[in-house]
């Protein structure tokens, strides 16, 4: 679980040098930013779109804020069939931060059941770590930092990896469905630690049911796994006349898995949308923090495709 990233990697510094997980950041409204997941998602809609997202995790747990903050922007390359995106998040786990910046390209076909898009992303991941701030239990920290153990770095110590993800992603107006393995291949070192990023397996979907007039609800679902373990979110979003945005989710599917139900609330104003989602922890740690909190933004710029229409010539001699 990603909360205990932490502290597992700390122990694996202090017995292994190398540590090996998922540390894929956690977010709730997956549905609104999609190419986060998968980077087939760049230029499926008729629009230039520009995202924002932050997030923090599990508040009052300690005094070392867990959060997360995305930047993201794609849009359709219609003259090549293609669309190109690029994302940038910065991830903060205690003293470990890892930031990563990514370049998303996909080919996009159009069938009749809806656009189909085959993309890759290419970038990096650039991990740092304060060493300088930790503490072992045979440690001397007066008048400077003595860990006393080389394998755990007594200042700040940064590492840069390349980072490659791939991806397919369908949809049309009613529907979307994806499937994408991110990290194919980041291994950053940080001076004597190795971090392995683990591969991690995303499949979502989502269909939009038409329940009235001015009313519309999406059932969609994300599953994430390292291929070790499985992790689910099942949610379902509302739009009310067009522009009042609610829903709730469960994240989880056992007594091992449940982690927080998740509740949100927005408004879509024309091509602006701002969504709130909060998490309330339902796991073990639901007594020692206040939940989760999400917020992020959204602008749509839409595209006018031009059609090609015939021109006329009058010729004087022939009317």
């Amino acid at each position: 679980m990603r909360h205990l990233f932490y502290f597992i990697f700390l122990t694996m510094v202090l017995f292994a040098g190398q540590a090996s997980g998922q540390v894929e950041p956690q977010y709730s409204q997956y549905m609104y930013n999609k190419l986060l997941f998968n980077p087939a998602y760049a230029g499926s809609k008729d629009a230039v779109e520009f995202n924002a997202l932050y997030r923090t995790q599990y508040v009052g747990l300690t005094e070392r804020a867990t959060s997360t903050e995305y930047l993201g922007f794609n849009m359709p390359l219609y003259s090549i069939s293609s669309g190109i995106g690029l994302t940038a998040t910065n991830d903060m786990i205690g003293y470990l931060r890892t930031t990563t910046v990514n370049i998303d390209y996909d080919y996009r076909k159009k069938f009749n059941f809806g656009s189909l898009g085959i993309g890759i992303s290419a970038g990096f991941i650039q991990t740092g770590l304060q060493g300088n701030m930790l503490r072992t239990p045979t440690g001397t920290y007066t008048g400077g930092v003595d860990h006393n153990d080389p394998l755990v770095p007594a200042s700040m110590v940064n590492g840069i990896a390349p980072d490659f993800s791939a991806g397919l992603y369908l949809n049309n107006d009613r529907y979307f469905a994806g499937v994408a393995i991110n990290h194919i291949y980041s291994i950053t070192k940080l001076k004597n630690t190795q971090i392995d990023y683990a591969r991690n397996l995303m499949i979502m979907g989502g269909y939009d049911i038409l329940a009235g007039k001015h009313f519309s609800i999406m059932p969609s679902v994300l599953v994430k796994s390292d291929l070790k373990k499985v992790q689910t979110d099942l949610s379902f979003t509302m739009k009310i006349y067009n522009n009042i945005l609610t829903g709730i989710a469960l994240r989880g599917y056992d007594a091992r898995s449940l982690d927080a139900v998740i509740l949100y609330a927005g408004v879509q104003i024309k091509a602006f949308r701002l969504v709130y989602s909060y998490d309330i922890n339902t796991s073990y740690l639901s007594g020692f923090n206040t939940g989760s909190h999400e917020i992020s933004l959204a602008y749509d710029l839409r595209l006018v495709r031009r059609t090609k229409t015939g021109y006329f010539y009058h010729n004087s001699r022939f009317l």
